[in-house]
């Protein structure tokens, strides 16, 4: 493992000579992966084990991640820095329903609903929506940390959200349901979060959400190196349902289920595969274009959306939806 400088981009790089993850053999997958927010003009390269199956960045971008993250990422703010007043119930509904499918899952595995949590954290918890649903379904007590300070003006009242690196959290009190939905593909150093997680956030009878996208989703067979949820230099690693369970049991980790669906009514991925422009990320950051030429393009995306909600569906139907959600609780010695 070998480690530069990119003068250009100004952030640091890792190479691998095998898979970080179990030292297998790897090779080049896909070449020349550009980032989707042209946050910087360099290419990327995706390189797999042949072992396990992992994906990830080749070099690999360390430290400081924050040029990759524009200030309005997760948040309710516009490109030029004012917040968004009067966001529609329909967009929050969208949203939740996402939430709400993925909880079910969470319930599916374990039995344990969210009314009945007595806490919740919300690992990498972006603008804390999740954390307000939690608290909205009847958790007593529901937190999120993350590193950067994105918009919380929509949080529900009785919430808390911490800005916090995560290996430097330790709660006083550990919780029972701890999530890092879409945060494990953008950590450099995903084992040692996770064994910190086990070790020191946690309880013992508690359950760990994990969400992450799927590598072994048909998306990812039609679209390759266009595909959406590649989005390099944010997404270090893509997992598939063995390389994410294998590394939670090396961990201390027991399975109790794993599902490679998606909610029915979000197919996010697909579009923006098939038409950049069409990216609702990137619509939200764009700067210098006027108002009513990104309501036409918001409008063009939710169309092409629904009109994408049946294959998202014919994915789920085979066990390859673009969404791979693992959950476990701490292996004991009985």
């Amino acid at each position: 493992m070998n480690s530069n400088k990119n003068n250009t981009a100004k952030y640091d790089s890792k190479y691998f000579d095998s898979c970080p993850l179990c030292e297998g053999a790897i090779k080049k997958k896909y070449g020349n992966l550009r980032d989707r927010f042209d946050s910087v003009e360099d290419k990327f390269n995706l390189y797999e084990c042949n072992s396990c199956g992992v994906g990830f960045l080749n070099p690999m971008p360390v430290g400081d991640a924050s040029l990759f993250y524009p200030s309005n990422y997760l948040s309710s703010e516009n490109a030029e820095g004012n917040q968004v007043k009067n966001k529609m119930d329909l967009e929050k509904w969208y949203r939740f329903d996402q939430y709400d499918f993925d909880f079910k899952l969470l319930k599916r595995s374990t039995g344990i609903s969210l009314q009945q949590s007595d806490s919740y954290l919300d690992i990498g918890c972006g603008s804390g929506e999740r954390v307000s649903f939690v608290k909205e379904k009847g958790c007593k007590i529901s937190c999120g940390i993350d590193k950067f300070n994105f918009s919380k003006s929509n949080l529900s009242q009785g919430t808390e959200i911490i800005n916090s690196d995560i290996l430097e959290f330790i709660p006083s009190k550990k919780f029972q349901i701890v999530s890092l939905a879409h945060v494990l593909e953008h950590l450099e150093n995903p084992q040692e979060v996770l064994l910190h997680v086990k070790e020191k956030i946690l309880s013992g009878n508690g359950h760990l959400f994990v969400q992450v996208p799927n590598y072994n989703a048909f998306e990812r067979f039609i679209f390759r190196s266009r595909w959406f949820c590649f989005d390099a230099p944010r997404h270090l690693w893509h997992f598939n349902s063995y390389s994410l369970q294998n590394m939670l049991v090396k961990i201390g980790y027991k399975i109790e289920g794993s599902y490679t669906l998606n909610a029915p009514l979000h197919p996010v991925s697909i579009v923006p595969s098939l038409f950049r422009s069409l990216d609702i990320q990137r619509i939200w950051i764009q700067r210098g274009h006027s108002d009513l030429h990104k309501k036409i393009l918001k409008v063009l995306w939710a169309g092409c959306t629904i009109a994408t909600i049946p294959f998202n569906i014919l994915q789920n139907l085979f066990n390859r939806g673009s969404m791979l959600t693992v959950i476990a609780t701490i292996k004991t010695d009985n």
